[in-house]
């Protein structure tokens, strides 16, 4: 039985969006553990950078920052892996064309020395600590070099335990040009690989067919508000959407939808709310600034601590959240407005479908037009009846699939016997 867990993070606890999910889940685990360390790669954009109060048996590591922002011992490992890793010239030889891609070669490279730096962050760990490896779980929260850095001492020491949960850019190949993540075999033979839709499952299960009997769904949840988002009793229909301000996030979908719609139905007005920042901030306000007609107000919050997040949806009236990502995992975004009675609009892609279905939302096509959108926005305004039965279907939704205290209960308890 482990008592102790070792959670190996990117920016964890520093970053304020990035794997922020963390925040509900490590209160279940601290319960359960005697001791957490929570271990972070790297430190966040100065934008991110946050600072947390953690449970009292919760102690963050920065030691592995060190090996991270260390150049000297990254440019020592850099010709060491060109000189003679065997790995990465076997790497070459599984896969050749990867000799004549620059980007995966470069890709590769990095991913392999920051196994290694993992790697002997863990040596030294154990060495240091003289850890009982029988009571002790290392947890990456992505299924990548981290977990191949464990992984590499693990073949040394079969003592040693490693689980990892697995998203959307730790499964998903055909994300990235070229479509390859490196090492894949290295990073997912592990004890256990939590995935956090059944659609990531099923992609790791097809692609290695080996890995079946170690992976398994964990769905990542939200607590419970204490409020029911309202919806709208003026002559406004409201719409909120969260996210980074990214190109897969789409958000210039949501433009042209809304643009489209004014055009049909030019006497009826939307407040639409985007929550969350990102690189394409200024130039999507610009985009929005200039092709909305005055019938359509778009608010632009960016970034919200969690206090300002759930004050916004509990003192404003909300009709629909859309998402019209192009590639997802299962977003927490959705799990919070379904929590709050709000229904959806998203686009059918990764494990979207396994929280939006009829009964609590429209379902768009991955690749939706501006029109479809715009379609499924005018289907709410003009179903009051349906859209009611929606709300109260989407608070049950969450609660049969994506409530944290029975989620990440059950994991925590998983984890343990692990």
């Amino acid at each position: 039985m482990n008592r102790n867990l070792i959670l190996i993070t990117d920016t964890y606890p520093f970053g304020a969006v990035a794997e922020s999910f963390l925040d509900k889940e490590i209160p279940y685990l601290s319960s359960f553990f005697n001791s957490i360390i929570i271990v972070p790669r790297n430190f966040p954009a100065e934008i991110e950078k946050v600072e947390r109060k953690m449970p009292d048996n919760v102690v963050i590591d920065t030691s592995l920052l060190k090996y991270f922002t260390n150049k000297k011992i990254k440019r020592i490992l850099f010709i060491k892996i060109i000189v003679g890793s065997i790995l990465f010239y076997k790497e070459i030889l599984k896969r050749p064309k990867i000799f004549f891609d620059i980007r995966a070669l470069k890709k590769t490279i990095y991913y392999l020395l920051s196994a290694y730096l993992v790697k002997n962050w863990v040596l030294n760990f154990l060495k240091q600590n003289n850890s009982n490896l029988s009571q002790t779980l290392f947890y990456t929260y992505w299924l990548g070099s981290s977990t191949m850095g464990v992984n590499l001492v693990k073949k040394d020491n079969n003592l040693i335990k490693v689980i990892s949960r697995a998203h959307r850019y730790d499964i998903y190949e055909d994300l990235y040009i070229p479509k390859y993540l490196p090492f894949r075999n290295e990073s997912m033979s592990i004890n256990r690989i939590f995935c956090i839709s059944n659609h990531g499952m099923k992609y790791i299960i097809n692609h290695y067919p080996f890995l079946k009997s170690i992976c398994s769904i964990s769905y990542l949840g939200v607590e419970k508000p204490d409020f029911i988002s309202q919806p709208s009793f003026d002559s406004i229909f409201r719409i909120v959407s969260c996210s980074y301000i990214v190109p897969v996030k789409r958000i210039h979908l949501i433009i042209l939808a809304l643009k489209e719609f004014a055009k049909k139905r030019p006497e009826l007005k939307i407040k639409w709310t985007h929550i969350g920042y990102g690189r394409l901030f200024d130039q999507i306000k610009k985009e929005a600034t200039s092709l909305l007609s005055n019938n359509i107000i778009a608010n632009f919050t960016g970034y919200l601590s969690d206090n300002l997040f759930y004050n916004f949806y509990k003192t404003n009236p909300i009709d629909v959240f859309i998402n019209v990502s192009a590639s997802e995992g299962i977003p927490v975004s959705i799990m919070e407005a379904q929590s709050f009675g709000i229904p959806v609009i998203a686009t059918a892609v990764g494990g979207t479908p396994e929280i939006v279905t009829e009964d609590v939302g429209i379902l768009l096509s991955e690749n939706p037009s501006p029109e479809e959108i715009a379609n499924a926005i005018e289907f709410f305004i003009d179903n009051p009846e349906i859209t009611k039965r929606m709300r109260l279907k989407s608070i049950e939704n969450w609660e049969k699939n994506f409530n944290a205290v029975k989620n990440f209960t059950e994991f925590a308890k998983t984890l343990k016997m692990i």
